[in-house]
């Protein structure tokens, strides 16, 4: 069976970024997350995580690397987890609309097969949880994201242009992450744009105080998967999210 990885993209791990790799190892359970140069970034992710400072290139050969990459043209499915060594998961922060930075900085560079989750832009956890599924057989096509979010609560909205896996308890999001984006986040945003150095993991001490914070997730419409295999994604307006409640 393949091993998930999430290989690190960004410039620094900052706390969204490490929200998201903490609550992608609580869904696929072990986790390798590869190419952390920084040492006390390193630190911080080994509380959940194996944790290396080198590309997973350079752990085996490109045949047995497997890329999720939404511009990929076959789909994943539970049979690849037997024919690769890793499955590995661009650690890669959003872009509205994307720019294809997973195929420029991963697939191409690694010169590795890829499979696609569909053309929405899946979260960093989303996708770790959507391959999960498959790997325990669910047919791709037919799981369920909703085309983008809204979180409302602490007297701030914040729409999310993305898709999140739907399950049966509701949509997929961190509750974690949710508080980080509710309370601490425009502090973070304002250190940087004072200092123009932005703030990673390592500045909290590896760990996140963070609020009790009362919210409500409204979401875009809900679709299977296999309805965004041959269609450009669209995600919903806050005023779609809004009809959809």
């Amino acid at each position: 069976m393949a091993r998930f990885v999430i290989e690190h993209l960004e410039p620094t791990v900052s706390p969204w970024v490490y929200l998201e790799y903490k609550h992608a190892a609580e869904l696929v359970g072990e986790l390798l997350i590869t190419n952390v140069k920084d040492r006390s970034e390193q630190k911080c992710l080994q509380q959940f995580a194996e944790v290396v400072e080198f590309s997973v290139g350079e752990l085996t050969e490109g045949e047995r690397i497997l890329v999720l990459d939404p511009s990929a043209v076959k789909p994943l499915s539970p049979d690849d987890f037997d024919s690769f060594e890793y499955v590995v998961i661009g650690g890669i922060m959003g872009d509205f609309p994307p720019r294809k930075r997973t195929r420029k900085l991963l697939t191409e560079r690694l010169n590795a097969e890829s499979r696609t989750l569909g053309s929405c832009q899946l979260s960093i956890d989303g996708a770790a949880y959507i391959a999960a599924r498959v790997a325990e057989g669910e047919e791709l096509s037919l799981l369920e994201v909703a085309l983008g979010v809204i979180l409302r609560g602490e007297g701030m909205e914040i729409h999310l242009p993305y898709c999140y896996p739907v399950t049966a308890g509701g949509v997929l999001f961190s509750e974690e992450l949710a508080a980080y984006l509710l309370t601490l986040l425009e502090d973070d945003e304002t250190f940087a744009a004072v200092t123009g150095r932005a703030r990673n993991i390592a500045d909290y001490g590896c760990r996140l105080e963070l609020p009790k914070v009362q919210y409500e997730i409204v979401v875009g419409r809900r679709v299977r998967l296999g309805q965004l295999m041959s269609k450009p994604f669209k995600p919903a307006t806050r005023e779609q999210c809004d009809e959809h409640r």
